[in-house]
C-alpha cells in the first residue's frame, strides 16, 4: 500500500517544511496530500510536488494514517484537530488517522486539550513545536521538540527527522513540547527587545551598530538577535526574519499563561510581553518581528543600520 501522510497548514514554515517533506516522501514511494484555505499557498505546495486536497483537515484524517500540522493560533489548532471539519471528524470506519503532529506554538492547555479530544477517539498526539524561524524551515535547520507516547513519537520521528535537524524527546506527555518551546522563545523575543535597546545605547554614543554586533559576538553578550537576526534584517533595513509582530505577541502571551498556570514569578517576561505588545500596536501586527528595531529607532532618534565603517575584525562574528 502507497505511504501517505498529510500536512495542514502552508505558511512561512509550513510551506516549505511541506516542500521538503514532500520530496522525502516521494523518494520512499509515497505521497504528501496537503491542505491550506489560502489558493496560493496549495499551488506553491503543488509546484514542490505535494497533493493539494479539497477535502481540507478532514479529508486528510480519511486517507492519512499520519497528519502532521502548522497552524497560526491555538484557536486554530483546537478546530482543525477537533472540530466538526476537523482531521479526526470522520467516522471510525472511515478515518485512516492514527497518529496526528501539532508542531504550532499553542500553549500547552490548547494541547492537551487537544490530546483529550484526540485520544477518545483513537487517535494519538505528539506535541512537536519546533524552531529556528522560517529561514530555519527553509534550509531545514530546526530544533524539533517531541512529547508524547512512546509509541507514537515513534511513529511521527522519521518525518520529523526531516522536518529538522535536530530532534529531541522532551517527554512522554503533550504538554511538555510546548513548555519547552515556549521557553525558548521568551529567551529568543526578549533577547530581541533587549538587543534593540543595548544597539540603541551604542549609536546614541556614536557607535556603529553593525560593528556593536561584532564585538557583542565575540563577548557575553552573544545572542540570537546580534548573531544573526540583526545582522540579517535590521543592520541592513530589510526587517525580513519571515514572523510577524503578531505572532512575537501571541508567544509572548502563551509564554505568560504557561507561568500563570504553574504559578512561578515572571516579572521579566511580562515585561517583554508589554514590550511585544506595543511593538505590535506601533509597527503593525503583520510587520516582520524585527520593527521592534524601528520602535527602539524613534525612542532614541537614532538608526541602528549599518554605517559601512568596519571594524578590528569585520566579518568573523558571522562566520564564528
Amino acid at each position: 500500500m502507497t505511504e501517505c501522510i498529510g500536512f495542514l497548514g502552508l505558511g512561512s514554515m509550513g510551506g516549505p517544511i511541506a516542500a521538503r517533506l514532500a520530496a522525502w516522501v516521494r523518494g520512499r514511494g509515497g505521497r504528501l496530500l496537503v491542505y491550506d484555505p489560502r489558493e496560493e499557498a496549495r499551488a506553491l505546495a503543488a509546484k514542490a510536488g505535494a497533493e493539494p486536497v479539497a477535502g481540507g483537515a478532514r479529508e486528510l484524517g480519511e486517507r492519512c494514517a499520519l497528519v502532521l500540522a502548522c497552524l497560526p493560533s491555538p484557536k486554530i489548532s483546537e478546530e482543525v484537530a477537533l472540530g466538526p471539519e476537523g482531521v479526526a471528524s470522520a467516522p471510525e470506519d472511515r478515518r485512516a488517522l492514527r497518529t496526528y503532529v501539532e508542531m504550532s506554538t499553542i500553549g500547552g492547555a490548547a494541547m492537551r486539550r487537544i490530546a483529550e479530544g484526540l485520544a477518545a477517539r483513537g487517535v494519538a498526539l505528539v506535541d512537536s513545536p519546533i524552531s529556528g524561524g522560517a529561514i530555519g524551515a527553509q534550509t531545514g535547520v530546526l530544533a524539533v521538540m517531541a512529547a508524547g507516547a512512546p509509541e507514537a513519537v515513534s511513529a511521527a520521528r522519521p518525518a520529523l527527522e526531516v522536518v529538522g535537524n535536530r530532534f529531541f524527546v522532551v517527554g512522554d506527555a503533550p504538554g511538555l513540547g510546548q513548555a519547552m518551546k515556549l521557553a525558548n522563545n521568551l529567551l529568543s523575543l526578549a533577547g530581541m527587545v533587549l538587543t534593540a535597546e543595548a544597539l540603541s545605547l551604542g549609536a546614541k554614543a556614536g557607535l556603529d551598530p553593525a560593528l556593536m554586533c561584532e564585538v557583542i559576538n565575540a563577548g557575553t553578550g552573544r545572542n540570537s538577535s546580534t548573531d544573526s537576526k540583526y545582522p540579517r534584517a535590521v543592520l541592513t533595513g530589510t526587517f525580513d526574519v519571515g514572523s510577524t509582530n503578531r505572532i512575537a505577541a501571541k508567544d509572548m502571551a502563551l509564554a505568560m499563561e504557561e507561568f500563570a498556570a504553574l504559578g512561578v514569578p515572571a516579572p521579566l517576561t511580562g515585561l517583554a510581553r508589554e514590550l511585544w505588545a506595543l511593538t505590535m500596536a506601533t509597527q503593525g501586527p503583520e510587520a516582520d518581528m524585527t520593527t521592534v528595531a524601528r520602535m527602539y529607532e524613534g525612542w532614541a532618534g537614532v538608526s541602528l543600520r549599518a554605517r559601512g565603517g568596519g571594524g578590528g575584525e569585520a566579518g568573523t562574528a558571522a562566520a564564528d
